[in-house]
């Protein structure tokens, strides 16, 4: 499958979790690799997402999510978060996310030039 996206998107930035297959191999492509976390989600001990069909997998308190971002943005692993846009509350989560980092002190710039 990861080469299938690879062969398949040209030379767009490849955005996925951190030590993922995908990563990995778009590097070794010469790609822009962007490694991303999840604010909104579980991780499981491995660094991989908690399977979205068990229970605590997705992460619903605005607060909650907010901070997972200054975590995940202080480990130094991740250089874009996620807030899945199908949760509710999801725009203002969002908002949440970004203010925390704000006053965490990280600058919340756009990632892509021309965005």
């Amino acid at each position: 499958q990861a080469h299938a996206v690879l062969a398949g998107s040209d030379d767009l930035p490849v955005l996925g979790l951190p030590g993922s297959v995908v990563l990995r191999l778009a590097e070794a492509w010469g790609r822009v690799v962007v490694p991303e976390g999840f604010p909104d989600r579980a991780y499981a001990p491995d660094g991989r997402l908690v399977p979205r069909g068990e229970p605590g997998a997705l992460i619903k308190d605005s607060d909650e999510v907010a901070a997972n971002a200054v975590r995940l943005a202080s480990a130094g692993t991740v250089r874009t978060v996620c807030v899945h846009g199908d949760s509710p509350g999801a725009v203002e989560t969002a908002g949440a996310v970004r203010r925390a980092l704000v006053e965490a002190g990280y600058a919340v710039t756009p990632w892509l030039a021309g965005s």
